[in-house]
Formats: C-alpha cells, structure tokens, sequence
C-alpha cells in the first residue's frame, strides 16, 4: 500500500541532500512557547499532501511557515515503498487528466508517468459465473447491459443536482441523505450481477460498503470527481496513469524545499486561541502562529484538545466522519505473464475479498506487478489476520483467476492503513446518513483563526490527492488574506 513498516524507501534516502532528516529541529525563526524568537505566521498541522501544499503556497507568499507532523515521515496518505526492487506507493498512486494540481507538480518536478494497462480482456466473476469485458466495461451479461447503461446515466444526472460548494442545498438533500447508498439502489437496481458491481464501485472509490455512506455524500463524490465513470475508469478516468518511482516523491520534494520548516515526530495534542493568536502544543514542544490550519483527516482532528472548545456544529461533524477502510497490496512476478493469454490484469470478483485486482507493472519486460485492495467491511476482518494470511487468500484468488503462474510470486508487501495511529484507514472520511445535510456546513467554515485543509474539504476531486493539494492551497489562501486584512 516485507510488510508494514519494513518495505517502504526510507524517507532520509528520498530526502538524501536536503536539510530535513527525522526529527529535525525547527527553523530558527519558530521558538517554542515562552522562547525569545517570533512567532511564525502559520502553522500547519499535518504534513501530508494538503498540509504541504498549504505551507509551500503560504511560503510563496512571503509568509513564515511550520509544519508539525505526527509521523516519523512526510506524505500522510501518499507512501513509499518497494517490491521486487522496484519503488512503488503504498498510498495514493494513481492521477487522472482532470486533476490538474497533481499532473502540474508531477511535471515540475520531473516525474515520468505510464499509462495502467487495460489492452485485452478484464475478468467479471459474479454469482459463479466469470464473463470478460473491456477497457472500462465490466463483464455483464448482455441482458444487463441496458440496465448498466441506464444506471450509469442516472447517477451521473443526478449527481451534477447536487452543488460541490453546498451539497446539502440540492434538491431533495433531505430524503437523499436520510438513505445509505445500498438502499437506493436496492430501490433503483433489479439485477443482481449489477447490484454486486455497484458494490465493488463504493468499495474502490470511497473503501466503505454501500450500506455505510450516505446517498447524498455518494452523488457529491461523484460530482466531485466529474462522474461515476471517470470516478471508476482505468483507460481515461481517474485511475489512468501511474508515476515511476511513486507519487509520494510529489510530497518528499515539496518537504525537501520546506527543510526545516517541517517537524516530524511531532503530534498535536492541543490548539489554544487567544487575542494575540494561537498556541500549539506538540510533543516537539508549544509554538505560537497568527493563524493554524489543520491539515489532517476530521476523524484525527477529533482527537486533539481545542481552546475554546470547537462550535457544537464542527465537532459534530468531526464525530460522524469516520475513515474508510483499505489494506493497500502489491505482489510481484517475473513477468506479467497473464497478458499472453489476452488478459488486462483487471478483476472484480465476488468470490474474494479482494474489491479489485489492477496490473500495475511500469514495464512489459517485468516485472509483472499487480496491485489490489481489501476494502470496507472485508480490510476491517483482514486487518484482524497476518500479512502472510493475505498473501495466502491473494495467491489462491489469482492462481484460480489467472492460471497456474500465478501460485509463484517473487514478493509481496501490503499496508494495514486502519492499524496506522495517524491514518486510521482511507482513502476518505465517509458520511453516512444525515451527516452532510445536518454538519456539512462546518467542513471548511474557519474557527476563529483555525483554517481546515485535508482532501475531505475539497470540492472537487474530494478523497483524492488533487482534492488534498486543492483543500491545501484554498486554506492557504484563506489565511493569507485573513493575515493581510
């Protein structure tokens, strides 16, 4: 997403050079609370993707900036890692033509994208029957297929009803998001085949079960990333290219140019406001700012101690957006050997509790790498097993999918995200009914001088990491302006 801890590219090797190493001390400009030196304007809590871009763009701006980070490492939801020597994410790994901040810094840093594979046949395996699809297609049979098509279209029309900036205003907000996902389209959808698809999409885009979002915050999500289609499609939606060498380098170079602005090791436990500006109190020590923006998932913002006490309507919705559940794998073969028979790698089956298998390898020659993800209910019971169990349920799933060079893989690492303290899952924080249309309100509204960034405030392409680069650069701005006025 070795296992855990022990796969990933260490961080002082991607950083090699530059003057943020583990533990790094603050900048001379930031003191602890009682020290001699000036506050910073800003402090920014949480280094992933958001908060990094937070604090690039307020530095841009002329603004003294400080990054406090609970991990030992930058890139939040982004991770590095490696299988079968080559670099790979952990994370966050995929970028699509519409999200353009991330194809932007992608190029400014000089990174090389290939395109996912999807020449030849997919795999559908549903109610003990396997069918083959294309591209983005699944597998139905065709008796199915006007009523995937007409599923598809209703969706997408009734999700462009509801506004990114204010979803709890569409029409008929009220009834959509007193229903979870699985009751509507028990309502909307009479195949079964297609029922289990639509399953499979709720896992792989928000890794929640269709039974624990809301059908509001599900239209929303679509909207937010263009449509259910693009949401979904590996040939030209948002899973179409992949990085050489991972996306996470993205976070690992904007960390470089921030050096010693960013400290790791560093959880927040408490944010004081008061007439001259905040204090934030970390285990690296209290610092003072002007202005904070917490850059973290609202379920992580939970947990730290707010003086005063956050509006009721903020810490409400911080208590009903629980994170998604996802353990992130990669395993690896000599080649992809499953492309001479014809086959694109990609599979969705119902008999595994694996939500999606995707080919993922950079090269044809090899090795062959095929990345997948235990989603939702099934990450939450796979997180309860062995690395080894995992690998052991993947294995036998792809030796009876792709054939008998299957059962002989060369490595195999995986990522439990929920077991992580400062993750607690992914890839979003998921709203089940009567979250949005009651709290949503509170996403981005400032408390007083906190700002609030993280991909979950983003209006568009919001789970996602352009929604994070997106939630941090609007936050910046927010504090910006509120610094120059």
């Amino acid at each position: 997403m070795a296992s855990r801890q022990g796969e990933g590219t260490s961080r002082r090797a991607l950083l090699k050079g530059a003057t943020l190493a583990a533990g790094a001390v603050a900048a001379p400009a930031v003191a602890a609370e009682g020290g001699a030196a000036a506050p910073v304007d800003v402090i920014v809590v949480g280094a992933g993707m958001s908060g990094l871009c937070a604090a690039r763009a307020l530095r841009s701006q002329g603004r003294s900036v400080l990054v406090l980070e609970a991990r030992d490492r930058v890139g939040g939801r982004t991770k590095p890692g490696a299988i079968a020597g080559v670099k790979i994410d952990l994370g966050g790994m995929w970028v699509g033509p519409t999200q353009t901040r991330l194809l932007a810094l992608g190029e400014e840093f000089g990174l090389q994208r290939y395109p996912s594979f999807i020449e030849g046949k997919n795999i559908t395996e549903i109610g003990g029957v396997m069918r083959n699809g294309s591209r983005d297609t699944p597998g139905v049979a065709l008796s199915s297929l006007p009523e995937f098509l007409g599923l598809v279209s209703k969706i997408g029309g009734l999700s462009r009803t509801v506004p990114l900036e204010a979803p709890w205003t569409a029409p008929d907000a009220a009834r959509l998001d007193s229903m979870t996902l699985a009751t509507w389209v028990e309502q909307n959808v009479r195949s079964p085949a297609l029922r289990t698809v639509m399953e499979s999409i709720s896992s792989s885009i928000m890794a929640a079960d269709m039974s624990q979002t809301s059908m509001l915050y599900f239209l929303f999500y679509c909207h937010s990333g263009d449509d259910l289609v693009t949401l979904a499609g590996m040939g030209s939606g948002a899973q179409k290219w992949l990085y050489r060498g991972g996306l996470n380098q993205v976070g690992a170079r904007i960390a470089a140019e921030l050096g010693e602005a960013v400290r790791l090791n560093a959880p927040v436990r408490r944010i004081a406001q008061d007439a001259a500006g905040v204090v934030v109190t970390s285990d690296a020590g209290a610092f003072r700012a002007r202005r904070v923006i917490v850059a973290v998932p609202p379920a992580l913002a939970a947990r730290i101690d707010y003086a005063p006490g956050l509006p009721a309507l903020r810490d409400g919705l911080c208590q009903r957006l629980p994170m998604g559940s996802t353990i992130k794998f990669w395993i690896a073969y000599p080649r992809p050997f499953w492309r001479d028979a014809g086959l694109n790698g990609l599979v969705l089956s119902d008999r595994t509790p694996v939500g999606l298998y995707t080919d993922v390898s950079p090269d044809a020659a090899g090795p062959g790498l095929i990345a997948g993800f235990f989603e939702g209910s099934h990450a939450v019971a796979w997180g309860q097993r062995t690395a080894a169990e995992r690998k052991a349920q993947i294995v036998g799933d792809l030796t009876r999918l792709l054939g008998p060079q299957a059962a002989q893989p060369i490595d195999y690492v995986d990522n439990d995200w929920p077991s992580e303290e400062w993750s607690r899952g992914c890839y979003v924080g998921v709203a089940g009914p009567g979250v949005i249309s009651v709290f949503g309100e509170a996403l981005r509204r400032p408390v007083g001088r906190i700002h609030w960034a993280g991909t979950e405030t983003s209006t568009v392409w919001c789970g996602y990491v352009e929604g994070a680069i997106r939630a941090g650069e609007r936050a910046a701005a927010e504090a910006h302006a509120a610094l120059a006025a």
